[in-house]
């Protein structure tokens, strides 16, 4: 089958600015890998951090902050072309997790290494947005701003996967030492417990 779809080219709108400047997850020996010293050394660095808008893109800002939450998605620059071709990966470099193709996962290392999260907006000042909960570190492009919409982005009777409540666990165990509030570490919260989750699944735990 001939692949007739064209290259596009993604130009950034702004730039993140952070003092976490060191990767959590990176790719390594045709997988990722956590580096858990990184992590926590950093961690606290990641609850509040900057987005500066380039000055083109200013009228793009008007109204988002009668927002509360915000959706920003990033490029993660600093995956190598090569990691680009894995096709599978231990979610979060976790070994103790069974392997699984990149789209099932949440990995930073990706045919297109596009990611985003779903922050807390503190302050807008001009082109600057001031933002809480943003896993992004220094200098990381920033190619879109949504506002967060729960009946858009927050689905009802959601169902995940059964290894993916073991690796919220294992990231609540992780990110614990560093005492961050549940709209800084989303991990801190037992994921079972969201009013998003399936009754089903919810059930299950008890």
């Amino acid at each position: 089958m001939t692949n007739n779809m064209s290259d596009y080219r993604i130009r950034p709108i702004g730039i993140v600015k952070s003092k976490a400047d060191k990767e959590v997850l990176k790719y390594s020996n045709k997988d990722i890998k956590l580096d858990r010293d990184v992590a926590l050394s950093q961690g606290i660095d990641l609850k509040k951090s900057e987005i500066i808008i380039n000055e083109e893109y200013l009228d793009c800002l008007d109204g988002i902050e009668d927002f509360s939450h915000i959706v920003i998605m990033f490029w993660t620059h600093k995956v190598p072309d090569n990691a680009r071709q894995i096709k599978k990966v231990h979610p979060a470099g976790l070994k103790e997790m069974p392997i699984k193709g990149i789209f099932a996962t949440r990995s930073p290392v990706r045919p297109n290494p596009i990611c985003k999260t779903t922050v807390k907006l503190i302050e807008r000042k001009g082109a600057t947005l001031l933002v809480e909960g943003l896993d992004a570190i220094d200098n990381t492009p920033v190619v879109d701003i949504k506002p967060h919409i729960p009946f858009y982005d927050s689905p009802l009777n959601v169902k995940l996967a059964d290894w993916m409540y073991r690796l919220m666990q294992k990231l609540k165990e992780l990110t614990s030492p560093l005492e961050l509030n549940e709209s800084s570490n989303p991990y801190s919260v037992d994921i079972r417990l969201h009013p998003c989750i399936s009754p089903d699944q919810q059930r299950s735990e008890q």
